[in-house]
């Protein structure tokens, strides 16, 4: 049975992969889109020309969660939070790739694609918060090392 699930969950990620393929510029056009909508609420790293360069990556990205046995998404995260993104601009991808997917698939699905899209939320919002983790533990060691210095 546990097998049969496995069989049948592969051939669902295979088929969301297939048509994120098929479908792969409207997919980066809609992340592009919703990149843009919220460039301002993000850091000033952020740069408007290299939106769509993030959103191809993005796409890529999700294809390798749903290709690759073992990609989780907590690099992207990383990856994402190192750019300069917020949470709200990270979990807009997310909500577009649902949207994306449940409009190119069949009602059947729709269980497996929100399980899907889920997880792959969750490990790229846990890379996103171990990159922030990572970035304070920087910045409290050099504020300690600062006041060791101001000390001496």
């Amino acid at each position: 049975m546990n097998n049969e699930n496995s069989d049948r969950n592969d051939g669902l990620s295979n088929l969301l992969a297939e048509r994120v393929d098929a479908n792969r510029a409207d997919l980066v056009g809609q992340y592009q889109r919703i990149l843009q909508e919220s460039l301002f609420g993000n850091r000033a790293l952020v740069r408007p020309n290299i939106l769509k360069q993030v959103a191809i990556e993005e796409a890529d990205a999700f294809h390798s969660f749903l290709s690759q046995p073992g990609f989780s998404g907590v690099e992207r995260g990383e990856k994402l939070h190192q750019a300069g993104f917020n949470i709200g601009s990270v979990l807009k991808l997310s909500q577009v790739t649902c949207q994306f997917l449940l409009g190119h698939l069949e009602d059947h699905q729709f269980e497996f694609i929100l399980e899907t899209v889920d997880t792959y939320r969750r490990a790229v919002a846990e890379g996103f918060i171990q990159s922030i983790e990572k970035e304070h533990r920087v910045e409290m060691e050099q504020t300690r090392n600062a006041l060791q210095r101001g000390a001496s």
